[in-house]
């Protein structure tokens, strides 16, 4: 196992973002499902309104505060990015832009059967309501930003 102090800078990053990350989406999904299901529990509109506001502040806390401590430690230390570090982030984004597209695919798919087949319509999961819709939504964006910065780990552990 490789020491914190052994990392590059970019890998520590991904590290931080990636435990925190992690932290803020489990949260969430117990937050939204009471438990860990597929579906969402029933919200009333300003019930959602104040998890999707507490969501947002924790996410954008959480970032921040990532963000403020990365750049402290760069004014201390001078840190060169080199070609490595810039082709793993591209591999990364590249990864996590492909779970992207394809959750969106997925998502795009039980929509349009759900609208097809109407209340007959019996597959895993719904998008139909709004809140179940926000909710794939935002699953979706986490597990694509948790596997593109698993892939940076990865590749720097290759």
């Amino acid at each position: 196992m490789t020491r914190l102090e052994d990392m590059s800078e970019p890998e520590r990053k991904s590290w931080i973002t990636f435990l925190a990350d992690g932290a803020v989406f489990i949260w969430f999904w117990k937050a939204m499902t009471g438990g860990f299901g597929l579906h969402p529990d029933s919200f009333e509109p300003k019930e959602m309104g104040i998890l999707f506001i507490k969501f947002i502040i924790v996410t954008a806390i959480v970032h921040g505060t990532i963000a403020a401590v990365f750049d402290v430690r760069k004014r201390k230390s001078e840190f060169q990015e080199d070609e490595r570090d810039v082709e793993i982030a591209r591999k990364g984004s590249h990864a996590g832009y492909g779970i992207l597209q394809a959750g969106i695919a997925i998502i795009l798919i039980t929509l349009i059967l759900q609208y097809i087949v109407g209340e007959t319509y019996q597959g895993p999961v719904s998008v139909i309501e709004p809140a179940e819709m926000v909710f794939a939504l935002c699953i979706l964006s986490y597990i694509a930003d948790l596997y593109r910065h698993g892939t940076i780990l990865w590749a720097y552990r290759g």
